[in-house]
C-alpha cells in the first residue's frame, strides 16, 4: 500500500504529524524549527504554538524553583 497515494496523506502531513509529536512531547521548538527547515522559529511558533499549552506557565515553574534552591 503507498500511503501517500492511497490514503491521501501527504508530505506535509507527515511533517506536521512530526512536529506536532515532537512539540507535544516536549521538544523544544527550537530545535524542532531547526530540524523543519524553517527559516525563522516565528514560523514554527505561529503554526504550532497551540500544541504547547502551559508551555510558558511550565516554564515559569521551573525558573522559580530553580532561584530558591540557589538561595
Amino acid at each position: 500500500m503507498d500511503l501517500l497515494s492511497e490514503e491521501g496523506v501527504g508530505m506535509y502531513g507527515f511533517r506536521h504529524y512530526f512536529a506536532s509529536n515532537a512539540l507535544g512531547n516536549g521538544i523544544p521548538i527550537t530545535d524542532v524549527a531547526e530540524w523543519m527547515g524553517h527559516k525563522s522559529i516565528e514560523e514554527t511558533y505561529r503554526t504550532y504554538r497551540h500544541l504547547m499549552p502551559g508551555s510558558i506557565t511550565k516554564a515559569a515553574r521551573i525558573l522559580d524553583a530553580g532561584l530558591w534552591e540557589a538561595a
